[in-house]
Parts: structure tokens; C-alpha cells; sequence
């Protein structure tokens, strides 16, 4: 028997033709290979053959020469296709990761120093805190926030980011200010892109003094009608326009010992009352963002509230979410602001004042964000003619996984009766659909007769313009010939 199985079928009808341009099968030859995928995917078949025709279903990867093809990745889960691959590497040299946020990683940077290698371009979310002011000790105001800053969508580039967390401020004993917070920074090799979050202030104490300045200002102490100075006028580079902090409170005048909170990356401080000191400023929230990597609170760069009040009242200001509780009475400590927030810590009444809360940065990227979306070769084993052939058939069922392909552009066929040493293209044209996003494309009576002689028969698909966009998937191909 010769031709192929649709001329078969043709002649068995009864009908006539003295040659194969009188009539156009076309539509058989398709519906033949769309009954063989039925076939095979009922049968769960590897590549099979029929007379002058092969079908490939992808049930295994015996069809494709991977030795010829390039950059492709099979799923095998439910369903059988290939798609293009993805090169790139996610940036290392963090303290630790956390992927608690589905389809995201986070670099947690909570070490004291280190670097980031970038091994491609990819767009981030960058936060960095400066580590927290310690209150003031003896009557004394909260300590502010480390200065936080947030920016959405930056781009990082390949090379090396040395980045630094700056300590917490040290509590204090005596009647004595508090201490401010270090500094946090992210720069990258060429000193181009700098973010620099500025310790928080520290918080004044009861003999009078102010809060000092610093990414959030501590409050003050009792007996000024100051308070704590302004945030930090500029940051360095890029950061200057998404940095946060505010003022801290203010402390009364003597014979009221009501003293200031410090300021948070939210808001100010509250000042002191006639019956209460102020709490502390409100920092931010971005456990949505950032998921369990911003610790228990989730939050970031809380005031310290002021210590404890004198003369008959009883109300001690309190800290926000991360920040420092001042001590509630004379002979106790206030507390230490939370690890890696950038907290300010309460202030003391007269033991100590705790230690501001330490620094942090932290880099979220979606998983895909560093990632290349290569362009997929798919060629198939060899199949061998029974006599050298000088048409070829092809039809695929591909998918539009994201996007829509654009026919000879972003997907393309070729047949070759050389074992792949000449391929001729063919023109793809949609035949049908099988499902949403799913089509059925072929071509057909593509002349090869002028490739080298051979019975080699083989196919290849290429796909173009692969990315977030566009994802083209090949879930089955007959190829035919005659």
C-alpha cells in the first residue's frame, strides 16, 4: 500500500482522481491525526506509527531527540506538553530567606554586614530599617524609630550590593539620655544606588533634656516644653522620596514629670499629659508584604513609649506594635524594643532604659523576577519513509499558556526528510480549537522535494518571543508525508 492514509481512505470511498491536485484532503489528513491523539491519549501511548504517518502525544520523551532541541521543558502532571525553559540564578548571600508569602522569596539581611550577588536583571521591593534610639533614663522619653525605607519595583542590576544593619541604641542607666541607632545602608559596588535608613533618636530624660534627632525623633523629657528635633532632612540617592519617620513628643513643663514617646515611621510621638506620658509612634505594617519574615509583630519602626509619671498620676505612655514599653515604675527598666524592627525603646524611671531594636533589610522578589524566558526547539526522532517522500503534513495541539501566539511568528513548523540536516517551513494555519485557549494547527502537501534525498523524516517546532507575557505550549504533533 502507498500514499498516505488519507489518500487510502480516498480511494476507498470509491472515488476516482487521476492525481492528488483534484481533490484536497486536507480536512482528513487533520481529522486523521486529531483521532489519532484521541487514540493515543485513551490508550496512554508512546509515539506510534501508521502507514506513512507517526503521532506523538508526549506520554514519554521517546518522540524528541533532545540532542537536537533546545531549552525544553516537559510537564507530565495531568497532562503532557512541552513548554519553553528558563534560565537565571535568584540572588544569594543573605542571612536567611523566607518564602512565607506565596510566589514571592525574601532575603532577609539581619546580620551585622554583608553582600547580595546579582547575577541578572530582575525588579525588587526594598526595605531597609535603621536600628531604634534607646529611651532616656530617669523620667525619660521614648526612643524613636530607626528611619525606614520602603520602595516598591526597583530594579537590580548583575553585580554585588553590600549592605549594612545598624545596631540598636544601647540602653542607659542614670539620669541620662538615651543612645541613638546606627545607620542601615544598601549600596551597590559603583556607589549608584544607595539607600541609607539614619538611626533613631534618642529619648531625653528628666533633668530637662530634649529627644534627640535621628530617622525618628525621641520624645522629650519632662521638664522642657521642646521636643524631639525633626527626622533626618535628606537620605542618600534614590531613597530620599520613600523614607519615613516623624517627630518625637513632647515632654511639660516641671512640676509635671509627663514626658514624650518617641516617633515612629508612621506617625509622631504622643506627647505627655497631666495624667499620662505619651505613647509611642505607630510604625509599619508590611506583614503583608513581607510575611513572617518581619518577625512576630509585623511591624516595623514603632516609638518607644515615655516612662513612668509622677506627682499622684499613674499612666505610662506606651509603645506601638515592636517598639519598647516604658518602665511603669521607678525602680524598673523599660523594655528593650523588638530584634530587627528598628524599634525605639521605652524610657526609664530610674533603673534603665532598654536597648533600641536592631535593623533589618529585606529584598522581596517574585520567584520568576530573575529568571530569562528562552525560546523553545522541539525536534523529533526519526521516523523512516517506506519511500522518499516529496510532501509533507504536519498538525499540532498547542495551548496559549499566557498570551497568544501569533502564527508563523511566535510559533513555526518545519519537516525534513534528512534527519534534520534541511528543514523546510510550512505555513501554519488554525484548524479548530480543542479547548479554551487551545488550538489545533497545521499544514499540509508542504513540498520537500527539494531537500537532499532521504527517508529521515523528522519535525521541528520552534516557538519566538517567550516570556511573562507569552507562553505557547505543544501538547501533541502528527507529522505525514507521501
Amino acid at each position: 500500500m502507498s500514499g498516505t492514509v488519507g489518500d487510502n481512505l480516498f480511494r476507498a470511498s470509491g472515488v476516482i482522481a487521476s492525481s492528488a491536485s483534484e481533490y484536497d484532503d486536507d480536512v482528513i489528513q487533520s481529522n486523521i491525526a486529531i483521532l489519532g491523539f484521541y487514540v493515543a491519549v485513551n490508550g496512554s501511548l508512546v509515539r506510534y506509527n501508521l502507514v506513512d504517518q507517526s503521532i506523538d502525544e508526549f506520554f514519554d520523551t521517546s518522540g524528541v531527540d533532545a540532542s537536537a532541541s533546545s531549552n525544553e521543558e516537559r510537564v507530565a502532571i495531568g497532562s503532557n506538553y512541552y513548554y519553553t525553559g528558563a534560565s537565571g540564578t535568584d540572588p544569594t548571600g543573605a542571612t536567611s530567606e523566607d518564602t512565607s508569602v506565596s510566589g514571592y522569596t525574601t532575603l532577609v539581611c539581619s546580620a551585622a554586614s554583608g553582600s547580595i550577588v546579582v547575577s541578572s536583571t530582575g525588579d525588587v521591593d526594598m526595605l531597609v530599617v535603621a536600628g531604634g534610639g534607646s529611651g532616656g533614663n530617669s523620667y525619660g522619653g521614648g526612643g524613636g524609630a530607626g528611619g525606614l525605607v520602603y520602595k516598591t519595583g526597583h530594579e537590580l542590576t548583575a553585580q554585588t550590593y553590600a549592605w549594612v544593619c545598624g545596631a540598636g541604641g544601647t540602653g542607659v542607666s542614670g539620669s541620662v539620655i538615651g543612645t541613638v541607632g546606627a545607620d542601615s545602608t544598601w549600596t551597590d559596588a559603583g556607589a549608584t544606588v544607595e539607600f541609607t535608613a539614619k538611626g533613631g533618636g534618642y529619648g531625653g530624660h528628666g533633668g530637662g533634656a530634649d529627644g534627640g534627632d535621628g530617622g525618628s525623633g525621641g520624645g522629650a523629657g519632662h521638664k522642657t516644653d521642646g521636643k524631639g528635633d525633626e527626622i533626618q532632612s535628606a537620605q542618600s540617592g534614590d531613597s530620599g522620596t520613600y523614607g519615613f519617620g516623624f517627630d518625637g513628643g513632647q515632654g511639660l513643663v516641671a512640676p509635671s514629670h509627663n514626658v514624650g514617646g518617641g516617633g515612629g515611621a508612621g506617625s509622631v510621638g504622643a506627647p505627655g499629659n497631666t495624667s499620662t506620658s505619651g505613647n509611642g509612634g505607630t510604625g509599619k505594617d508590611l506583614s503583608a508584604i513581607f510575611g513572617t519574615a518581619v518577625g512576630d509583630s509585623g511591624w516595623f519602626a514603632s516609638g518607644g513609649g515615655g516612662a513612668w509619671v509622677a506627682d499622684g498620676n499613674d499612666g505610662v505612655g506606651t509603645a506601638s506594635a515592636g517598639g519598647g514599653t516604658s518602665g511603669a515604675e521607678q525602680s524598673i527598666s523599660s523594655a528593650a524594643a523588638e530584634a530587627l524592627t528598628g524599634g525605639g525603646s521605652g524610657g526609664g524611671s530610674g533603673s534603665n532604659s532598654g536597648a533600641g531594636g536592631s535593623g533589618i533589610i529585606l529584598v522581596r522578589f517574585a520567584n520568576s523576577a530573575f529568571l530569562t524566558i528562552l525560546d523553545l526547539t522541539l525536534q523529533s526522532t526519526d521516523v523512516t519513509a517506506e519511500a522518499e517522500p516529496d510532501y509533507g503534513e504536519f498538525v499540532t495541539l498547542i495551548e496559549n499558556g499566557t498570551g497568544t501566539a501569533t502564527l508563523n511568528t511566535d510559533i513555526k513548523g518545519y519537516i525534513s526528510r534528512d534527519s534534520g540536516t534541511t528543514f523546510t517551513q510550512g505555513t501554519l494555519v488554525d484548524e479548530g480549537t480543542w479547548g479554551t485557549n487551545k488550538q489545533v494547527l497545521g499544514f499540509h502537501d508542504l513540498d520537500i522535494s527539494s531537500q537532499p534525498s532521504g527517508t529521515s523524516m523528522c519535525y521541528k517546532i520552534t516557538t519566538h518571543n517567550q516570556g511573562a507575557s507569552k507562553e505557547t505550549r505543544i501538547y501533541a504533533t502528527s507529522i505525514g508525508w507521501k
